[in-house]
């Protein structure tokens, strides 16, 4: 029994190159939300390590409500940096893991 991250991607040497073509397409489609999903959690946790850094002066608190808020806030702006162009990490993180990237050198080049 072979036991792996995506497992519909392991299939018999007996079955067609579409059928691993398309299982291909699906588990890179997958891979790609996870890394999307990567990103937005990444910038999620910057944007609340961001605001917490501010000091707070006391003056007008929303307690709980607030600290709410901003966290809704936070995920949501978070979600929308990542669903248009990011800040890279998904993209990166997408070729790594496909191994569209080759180390030569201490430094990453693309292939193809």
């Amino acid at each position: 029994m072979e036991i792996g991250i995506f497992p519909s991607a392991i299939v018999s040497a007996d079955s067609g190159s579409s059928s691993v073509s398309s299982a291909s397409d699906k588990d890179e489609k997958r891979l790609k939300e996870a890394c999307d999903g990567l990103e937005s959690l990444f910038i999620y946790y910057l944007l609340k390590e961001m605001r917490a850094s501010i000091p707070k002066s006391g003056f007008i608190s929303g307690g709980k409500t607030e600290e709410m808020y901003t966290s809704m806030l936070d995920f949501q702006l978070a979600q929308e940096i990542a669903s248009r162009r990011g800040i890279g990490i998904s993209s990166v993180l997408f070729d790594q893991l496909t191994g569209k990237i080759e180390h030569k050198t201490g430094v990453y080049e693309k292939k193809g």
